[in-house]
């Protein structure tokens, strides 16, 4: 971005002038809105993030600053402030850790310590207990195997073992699903889930319904969806946040901006199967403005 440009977007700050921010953010890619950043800060002596929160307002405000930041600052972000402060925000804990990479969840751990100054797992043991804290740390701590060729023998016994600590005994060993659920691969889960299937006639989602309780069992369903289907999980997000009185909008700017460069056209599809609707059309119905405009643009609508 040329030095004019930059002037620009200072002065559109300045000047509370949301209509030119929208307009320059919805012209450049992700990657090119981080050397943005980097310039403006460089330039001015200033960080760009602080002019966001300073000049715009509410929603379109934590818009604007998640899309100028890169992704492992995001994610980071939203742990540090899922945590901070009296209780936790145990949705954005799930959803960040169920549904990112161990390469990324690397990357964030490392973020973490950088920007605030602590240890992630520390901090996630100090937030939390028992069973889901162990799913969490182990989910942070090991990497998933990555066998795209599971063996069927291998995943009836583990179909076994799952039956066994779950619906084949009073109570729940949950350690046995912990195990299972943070080191096998997404193939090896799906071979798991249509074996469990075929001999015991219920699938995994509905044990998990049955077996857990609490923030436990949307740890674990969220892992499902995180390993098999995704774009599944996101179509719901989505849709919960839009539907009946009023919006969660930090759940809708969430949902958008983590997979806008991931799986968005798959989204809409699955939104369209599962509800009757176009997602946009619903976006539309309950946002407007530039805030509107943006997640628009963000989904390919506009």
């Amino acid at each position: 971005m040329s030095d004019e440009e930059l002037t620009k977007l200072k002065n559109a700050f300045k000047s509370k002038d949301e209509n030119t921010i929208t307009e320059i953010t919805i012209s450049h890619t992700t990657k090119e809105l981080l050397s943005i950043r980097q310039a403006y800060n460089s330039k001015f002596s200033r960080e760009l993030i602080d002019d966001i929160e300073k000049y715009t307002k509410s929603d379109l405000c934590k818009l604007l600053a998640s899309l100028y930041k890169d992704p492992v600052e995001y994610d980071t972000d939203l742990l540090y402030k899922a945590m901070k402060g009296i209780g936790t925000n145990d949705e954005i804990l799930i959803e960040v850790i169920s549904f990112r990479n161990f390469s990324r969840l690397t990357k964030i751990k490392q973020k973490f310590k950088e920007k605030y100054g602590k240890d992630l797992i520390s901090e996630i043991k100090s937030e939390t207990s028992g069973d889901y804290k162990k799913t969490l740390v182990s989910l942070l701590e090991k990497e998933r195997n990555t066998n795209s060729n599971p063996d069927v023998e291998s995943c009836i016994k583990i179909a076994d073992e799952l039956y066994g600590a779950g619906e084949g005994k009073i109570g729940t060993n949950e350690e046995t699903f912990v195990k299972y659920f943070t080191s096998l691969s997404p193939e090896e889960i799906e071979l798991v889930g249509k074996e469990y299937h075929k001999k015991y006639k219920k699938n995994i989602v509905q044990v998990i319904e049955k077996e857990m309780g609490g923030d436990l069992k949307k740890l674990f369903k969220s892992i499902l969806y995180g390993l098999i289907s995704p774009s599944e999980y996101f179509a719901r997000q989505i849709n919960g946040a839009v539907k009946g009185v009023g919006t969660n909008d930090e759940q809708l700017i969430r949902s958008i901006v983590t997979r806008k460069d991931e799986d968005m056209k798959m989204i809409k599809k699955y939104y369209k199967k599962l509800f009757g609707k176009n997602m946009a059309d619903d976006i539309k119905g309950d946002t407007s403005g530039n805030y509107q405009k943006i997640l628009l643009f963000l989904i390919g609508e506009n």
